[in-house]
């Protein structure tokens, strides 16, 4: 085991060899972090973990230096700095969801024997790192060294047995420092700033690093994979994510190039665009409305050998920049997969894939990715999986060596596991698509609806803060797992922040915890648009998310594409899902087809037609002859098709037997005919008014 933990060492140093910038670190003028002052004593460390992909911010433009970090985070942190090396087996934790974000890294540092759980089959993922379980963990790291003693510290007796020889080597290699009077105070817990400042010291000690050299050959022969990454990207000054060394789209390129071991080939213009953002854009409208094409500074050589071209850009002015037409037009590209991939702030991919298509009408274009600068720039992690589940899901990691499959940001109906019943979710969290909703139940009522629903199957839950029920939704859960009927980490739990807790959102989903008695929430949405402060709620969410308190947030009614990109273009997590009246006489149709860019999944409420018109539906001719032909009722023919259209649905029941009638729909599948007449009935009506 030593050994391996030396392996681990060793390859943390080639990772820092080989992509990792690190120069003396000079006092930084300006952090990118508002929380982040340039003269804060973890400025330097703070920027440089940022820069290096090992600490991300908890959001596009904080770094939250007073958050506690826990053991999962820490987890991650390591796992991703060690090159994120394959991981087998699983340590079966009570605590690591197989779909959390820091599981691989999880089962990865219990193996090695780095962090290790409490012997209950617990890893402790929420709980916070000390002083000394940090000093013991970097030791672990880095192969358990041996270690002089040193100076003992004023409160060296309350060190830990376990962590004494580790409080050492820490401090004998300048990685972790006392406090004031000479102490280490074992038991203090860290924070992300703390956690940096160690880092940066660990991860540079003795370091002497360059950054790497180009790894494209530009007018060279490139032969030496079938995979081409084709790219234009621009540094300097971009659109809110301030100046960068290293554009959002050449990031992204660089994760495809690792991931599918294709080649990078970087489309220069000759006369580079200025560092300036606003006299870049003027210089891309101009080439726009003269449709010019702005000469290439090198070519591919050996463009037929490819049989995959991957093309990356920028969205400038709602379209690809004009020396990506030059490239589309200079090569021949029958015959060959192409799949479009752009950096935004919003406008995902912005028509461009049409364009791709039409230029390339004798080549297979493949759904592309849309990724956001600054989710490129400032969180490597998600970005990472987006991509990842993004060449899984197009194929493409099945011509190249596989690697686990994570979710994409281009999540769309055909992404329903219909076998399993979930969906993957954009940010790679695995929801149920079938679930019970508790609209006008009382707490009693709801309790005893969300039991039988655990019961008989279901795993998505759904409440509000305004239903008055998140007290008895929390009752019927409690109950179920006393029961051992299931697991909390198997359910998934839905509320909603209502609009007159928009102003202190913080305290909002603190309550809901408190009324749920739950330690997290799957999903919270905001309950209705409301441009006022719905942003300020919003961003109360995200670092919600950040906390841990929260693992997806999304919307609901939001019924126009302006309305939803207004928020999306003025926070950082893309919503996850958008929750909106849907059922076949208003079937979101436009809604669920704008949501595609963003990989939203859409949500019915009302999935059967709400009140006065359920039955309506359940008569209507169309259903209810669909119906007779399965043997199954109008209400599950709807729930299916919902499914099958998309659609997670959520139908609200207090009704024990029609709860168990409507999770019975896994057993028959509509067909193309069924599902075309179904859609028929589209009239685009909705049939409530808020």
């Amino acid at each position: 085991m030593k050994n391996i933990k030396r392996l681990y060492a060793i390859i943390l140093t080639l990772a820092l060899a080989m992509g990792l910038c690190v120069p003396a670190m000079a006092a930084v003028e300006d952090t990118g972090f508002s929380d982040v002052t340039a003269d804060a004593w973890y400025a330097e460390a703070a920027v440089w973990c940022r820069d290096n992909g090992i600490m991300s911010g908890t959001s596009g433009t904080a770094f939250s230096p007073d958050t506690t970090m826990t053991r999962a985070m820490l987890a991650a942190v390591l796992y991703r700095a060690a090159g994120s090396p394959a991981v087998t087996g699983s340590a079966d934790f009570s605590d690591v969801a197989a779909n959390a974000y820091y599981n691989r890294a999880a089962n990865w540092a219990s193996a090695n024997g780095i962090i290790s759980g409490y012997g209950n089959r617990r890893f402790g993922s929420n709980d916070p790192v000390t002083r000394e379980q940090i000093a013991a963990i970097l030791w672990r790291y880095d192969g358990s060294p041996a270690a002089g003693r040193g100076t003992d510290f004023a409160d060296e007796s309350s060190i830990a047995s376990y962590a004494g020889q580790a409080v050492d080597w820490a401090r004998a290699e300048g990685i972790i420092s006392g406090m004031d009077g000479n102490r280490f105070v074992p038991q203090g817990q860290a924070t992300r700033a703390q956690v940096a400042v160690i880092l940066h010291r660990y991860l540079t000690r003795g370091t002497a690093v360059t950054p790497p050299a180009d790894t494209t050959q530009p007018g060279h022969d490139t032969s030496g994979s079938k995979i081409l990454i084709a790219y234009f990207s621009r540094a300097g000054e971009n659109y809110n994510v301030g100046v960068v060394e290293k554009g959002n789209t050449a990031i992204v390129a660089e994760m495809i190039a690792e991931k599918t071991g294709g080649n990078l080939f970087e489309i220069r213009p000759t006369t580079p665009y200025p560092s300036d953002y606003n006299e870049m854009l003027e210089i891309a409208r101009q080439e726009s409305s003269q449709n010019a094409r702005p000469e290439m500074a090198d070519s591919v050589t050996n463009m037929a050998d490819y049989d995959v071209v991957f093309l990356g850009y920028p969205i400038w002015n709602g379209d690809m920049p004009m020396i990506v037409y030059n490239f589309l037009e200079t090569y021949d590209l029958s015959g060959k997969t192409v799949l479009p991939f752009s950096t935004n702030e919003g406008s995902g991919l912005a028509g461009t894939q049409g364009t791709i298509t039409s230029k390339c009408s004798n080549a297979t274009v493949l759904d592309g990715l849309a990724m956001r600068g600054q989710t490129a720039q400032n969180d490597r992690s998600a970005a990472e999986q987006a991509v990842e589940s993004w060449l899984k899901d197009s194929g493409i990691l099945d011509r190249t060596p596989s690697t686990p499959n994570t979710p994409s940001q281009n999540t769309s109906s055909t992404d329903f596991d219909l076998e399993k019943g979930t969906v993957t979710l954009n940010n790679g969290i695995e929801m149920p698509i079938l679930g019970i909703g508790t609209y006008t139940l009382s707490n009693q009522q709801a309790e005893n609806s969300v039991y039988w629903a655990l019961r008989d199957g279901y795993r998505l839950i759904d409440t509000a803060r305004i239903y008055g029920n998140e007290e008895g939704v929390g009752r019927g859960i409690q109950r179920a797992i006393d029961e051992g009927l299931v697991t909390r980490e198997e359910i998934f739990v839905t509320t909603k922040m209502w609009t007159s807790d928009f102003g202190n959102g913080a305290t909002a989903i603190d309550a809901s915890l408190r009324r749920l008695n739950l330690d997290y929430i799957d999903l919270m949405i905001l309950h209705h648009s409301q441009p006022s402060n719905d942003v300020d709620a919003y961003k109360s969410m995200e670092q919600a998310v950040s906390e841990g308190k929260l693992r997806s947030i999304g919307l609901s009614n939001y019924y126009t594409a302006e309305d939803f990109d207004r928020l999306v273009n003025a926070t950082t997590i893309t919503p996850a899902l958008l929750q909106n009246e849907t059922h076949p006489h208003y079937q979101s149709t436009a809604m669920k087809e704008h949501l595609k860019q963003y990989g939203t999944v859409l949500e019915s409420w009302f999935p059967l037609g709400g009140r006065g018109h359920t039955q309506e539906l359940f008569n209507d001719p169309t259903i209810s002859s669909i119906a007779a032909a399965h043997g199954k009722t109008s209400a599950q023919v709807l729930l299916r098709w919902h499914l099958q259209a998309g659609n997670i649905a959520i139908p609200g029941s207090s009704n024990e037997a029609h709860i168990a009638e409507n999770f019975d729909i896994f057993d028959f599948e509509l067909t193309d005919a069924e599902m075309q007449r179904i859609a028929a009935m589209d009239q685009n009506r909705r049939h409530a008014s808020y």
